[in-house]
């Protein structure tokens, strides 16, 4: 402001690049909070596909008759998802991401039939992980759930 009480020019060209910079850092901020929370959720779900790998590897080298119980966590980073395992591997899906764990060769089923190839897992929910042998000898892992 001048001696008058005014504004010059001068005083409101750097009023306007102070808005401008303090709402490009906002801006940025928010982005890279963004990208923390991604890999956040991320990183969880690679956690969680490792866990149920580990419990279905360790069914599998215990050999037929064994089994373990194990509890699907309610959310992922406060986001639902879900689980899907097959012979190539464990999927876990979740808001628009796909995480994916190794599973060494083997059969997987959800039903004593063993005649279902996959199993989809939901999120809070108990599952019956048991190795069997059919007629022919091969062992299949059979993943239920537990009422």
């Amino acid at each position: 402001m001048d001696s008058k009480g005014w504004l010059s020019a001068d005083a409101l060209i750097a009023f306007l690049v102070l808005i401008i910079l303090i709402t490009s850092l906002i801006n940025i901020v928010g982005n890279r909070i963004d990208t923390v929370n991604s890999i956040e959720e991320a990183s969880e779900s690679r956690v969680l596909g490792e866990n149920i790998a580990q419990q279905i590897e360790t069914t599998h080298s215990n050999g037929p008759g064994y089994y373990t119980i194990y509890r699907t966590p309610s959310t992922i980073f406060h986001e639902y998802y879900h689980v899907h395992i097959n012979s190539s591997g464990l999927y876990i899906f979740v808001n628009g991401k796909t995480c994916y764990s190794y599973l060494s060769f083997m059969r997987v089923t959800g039903s004593d039939y063993m005649r279902d190839l996959e199993v989809t897992l939901k999120p809070d929910t108990s599952y019956n992980i048991t190795s069997k042998q059919d007629t022919l000898k091969n062992t299949w892992i059979v993943i239920k759930e537990v009422w």
